[in-house]
């Protein structure tokens, strides 16, 4: 008898975390929803959903800017962009007439993906880190940032 109590209970327990974790999982995706409706209420366009350490943060465009986090460039600042994978040169983008500087050097494999976008500006260049997870979410995201920024550089 005592032995079907605890794996009763021992169940009971077990649904309990599985419930939580399942409602933990519908609010984040309610919030991050939220958030987007939010961010797209101004008036912009949510490229992507960079995966950061700090959480999800999205890449926006609008009219006059690009958009993530706390950062911001003016569209027409970017002269040139490139899609690095673990500081290599994996895509490169860049205005008539604005030629990219040299490429960067290529770090030591780390033993993960590292996917970065680098926006070239004429003061400088500003970095739009893409993530590290695995399974193409941050290829993918750095994909869609890149694809954005070289369609901008095309229609200007």
């Amino acid at each position: 008898m005592w032995l079907r109590l605890a794996a009763g209970a021992a169940f009971l327990f077990f649904l309990w975390t599985l419930f939580r974790l399942a409602v933990g999982l519908r609010w984040e995706k309610v919030s991050r929803e939220a958030e987007r409706r939010q961010a797209e209420a101004g008036g912009g366009r949510v490229v992507a959903e960079l995966p950061l350490n700090e959480g999800v943060v999205f890449f926006l465009e609008d009219a006059s800017h690009f958009r993530w986090g706390t950062a911001a460039v003016p569209r027409r600042e970017v002269l040139g962009a490139r899609l690095l994978l673990n500081g290599g040169v994996v895509g490169a983008a860049a205005r008539e007439g604005f030629t990219l500087p040299a490429a960067p050097f290529v770090e030591e494999y780390e033993g993960r993906e590292r996917w970065d976008v680098v926006l070239y500006r004429r003061d400088g260049s500003q970095a739009v880190p893409c993530g590290t997870l695995r399974e193409g979410v941050s290829r993918e995201a750095a994909g869609q940032v890149f694809e954005a920024v070289r369609r901008a550089l095309q229609a200007t």
